[in-house]
Parts: structure tokens; C-alpha cells; sequence
């Protein structure tokens, strides 16, 4: 992506909006020079102002070609750093696994805050109570979620879990975490489900909450999409260069076929008894697993099933108030925080 075409995206996105958070990612985003990186972030500055409360960045790589002059500048500049890293099952989605774990030794030696993203293969379905452990003894805060059919996955389906290894292996997950009275480092989503479970104001994550013209995905061409979780022709909403608002972008036909699908299948989902939580589920994922018009995917019977075991065992603690020091701190914390504030509804 040109400097040029960053150059107008911050313009325009400054122009119109109070804040944005910028997320660079792949391919892999760490095959471009760091001097990219800082002219990328100096024609930012120029828009939004040097330091600026008004804007946030975030950098996901696979890791392999962090190193130390990179992870110094994103400290500089407050940059946050995502590896995508699947622990002891890296090798069966990624390679050069050994650079990655040298890495992250190093990144985990100097200080550097990062926080790393696993996604769970069939082979690793039912083994995620031991990749939450292995992330834990390593003090690295995790986020796990499962493989869909698309992208590389979609010529291998037999990467995609199961469903019910799945759950079960999430839930297992969970539970070990919830018991965890030492746990250092949140699970994410298990985290913000419990969270949303007792009502707290938090959306449960990207999948789960009113997403649509939140985000907008640029491709480096300049092309905008409303996700960039895929890039499918109907979805594409114009060039970067066809508009003088962002928001133009979503008034165009490509917007409006993803917000009609999305609308007609929330509109199936509204009868469903965790809605109100889950509010329709992906669009994008529902498009690779069916039709984005359809419920009932592999996606979305994976987060029912998560959540409703979350939010049952989250209602079982407030009922019974149970010994909370059983409990790991961010469920404590949680809990406590519901207890003190009964407004807050269940």
C-alpha cells in the first residue's frame, strides 16, 4: 500500500470521525520495512496530531520477523502488537514455529506487552484446556478461536473442527480457567462472555456486536470492503479514490447487499433467548458457512452452546455466592463488581 493512499485514508477517516483505530495486518504486514512503518505513522501525525488521544494502532503478525528495533518503535509509538500463534499446535497452520517461539522469548524478556491470537484447528480442538495452559505458564494473554472454510481453509476443510469437539473442547477450556485461582492472563472470549453475561456494557467481541459501518477494511489497491475477513466481489464497496467521505463508501450497492443479508438473517435470530447478547452473529461467517441470509451455521451453534454455559455458570455463582477466592482475579473482579452493583441486570 502506497504512502500516497495512506496519506488520504487518514485525511478523509480525520476529516469525519473523532477517533479510529488502525489495524495493519496480512498477508504479513512485517514484510514491509520499518522506515514504512514510520512514514506511515508520520503522515497519520500529520493528520491527527503528534500523540494524539484520537487515534490507535494495532500490528498482527505471525511473528516471525519481529525483532527488537520494530517492537522498540511500536513502544515509541504506542503501537500494540498481535501475534497470530497456535502454541504447541503451530506447525499444523503455520511454519518457521522455532523463529516464532525465539521471538516471543525475546519480546517476553524485554518487557514488550503483546498479546497473541490462536486459532484452533480440528487436530486442536479438544486440546484447548492445554493450549490455554501452555499460554498461561507463559504469561501471555491468548484469544482462541476456531478455524472457518475460508481462505486457505477453504480448499482444506479438513482443518475446520467439528462442532461438538469444538464446544466441548472450549467449555473444558473455560472451566479450567474459571477454577484457575492463580490465572494471570484473561481468556479470551471466554473472558467477554462472562462479562457480558453480568451485563456489563461490554460487547463480547467482533463476531458478536452491531459491527456494520463500524468497520472498513482497505485493500492495498485502495479498494474498501465492509470486513476484512473476506474479499468477495459482491461485497466491494468502491476505490478509496471514487470518495469524499468515508461514510460515501457505505451507500454504495456492495454495502447495501451485506447490511440486507445481515438484516434478514438477525431478523430470523430474534426469537433466539441469547440475541440480545449475541445480536445475529458474523456476517462474513455465516457467508462462508451457508449464506449470510442463514442462521444456525457451525458459528453460531458453537457460540450458543459457549455462551450458555458461560452465562449459566456466571448465574450459578451469583445464586449460590460461592467462596469467590476459588475463583481466578478477572472472575473475582467480575463478580464482585455485579454484587455490588444489583442495577446491573442479569
Amino acid at each position: 500500500m502506497s504512502i500516497e493512499l495512506l496519506d488520504r485514508l487518514f485525511r478523509l477517516v480525520s476529516e469525519e470521525y473523532e477517533s479510529a483505530w488502525f489495524i495493519w495486518h496480512g498477508g504479513e504486514p512485517l514484510m514491509l520495512s520499518l522506515q514504512f512503518y514510520r512514514d506511515a505513522i508520520a503522515a497519520q501525525e500529520k493528520h491527527f496530531g503528534k500523540d494524539s488521544h484520537r487515534i490507535g494502532n494495532t500490528v498482527q503478525t505471525n511473528g516471525i520477523r519481529l525483532d527488537r528495533k520494530f517492537m522498540e518503535f511500536c513502544r515509541e509509538k504506542k503501537i500494540n502488537v498481535g501475534v497470530s500463534y497456535e502454541g504447541p499446535g503451530n506447525n499444523v497452520l503455520r511454519e518457521r514455529t522455532s523463529d516464532v517461539e525465539d521471538n516471543l522469548n525475546m519480546l517476553t524478556k524485554r518487557e514488550h506487552v503483546f498479546s497473541v491470537s490462536s486459532t484452533v484447528s480440528s487436530e486442536m480442538a479438544s486440546e484447548q484446556t492445554s493450549l490455554y495452559e501452555y499460554f498461561r505458564d507463559r504469561r501471555m494473554a491468548v484469544s482462541l478461536s476456531p478455524v472457518i472454510p475460508a481462505g486457505c481453509a477453504a480448499l482444506r476443510h479438513e482443518l475446520v473442527p467439528d462442532v461438538g469437539e469444538y464446544v466441548k473442547g472450549s467449555i473444558a477450556a473455560f472451566d479450567r480457567w474459571l477454577a484457575d485461582a492463580d490465572a494471570e492472563i484473561p481468556l479470551i472470549p471466554h473472558y467477554l462472555y462472562l462479562l457480558n453475561a453480568l451485563g456489563e456494557p461490554t460487547e463480547s467481541d467482533c463476531a458478536h456486536s452491531s459491527c456494520l459501518t463500524k468497520w472498513l477494511c482497505v485493500y492495498p489497491d485502495g479498494s474498501l470492503y465492509p470486513c476484512a475477513k473476506g474479499r468477495l466481489p459482491e461485497f466491494r464497496m468502491c476505490g478509496l479514490g471514487d470518495v469524499e467521505r468515508i461514510s460515501d463508501a457505505f451507500l454504495t450497492d456492495g454495502f447495501r447487499k451485506m447490511l440486507a443479508g445481515t438484516v434478514e438473517r438477525r431478523e430470523k435470530c430474534r426469537s433466539c433467548e441469547i440475541f440480545d447478547h449475541c445480536g445475529g452473529g458474523c456476517s462474513m461467517d455465516a457467508c462462508y458457512e451457508g449464506g449470510i441470509e442463514n442462521n444456525g451455521n457451525p458459528s453460531c451453534r458453537i457460540y450458543k452452546e459457549i455462551f450458555t454455559h458461560i452465562k449459566d455458570r456466571t448465574e450459578s455463582i451469583i445464586k449460590d455466592r460461592k467462596d469467590l477466592s476459588q475463583y481466578n482475579k478477572f472472575v473475582r473482579d467480575a463478580v464482585t463488581g455485579r454484587l455490588i452493583d444489583p442495577r446491573m441486570p442479569m
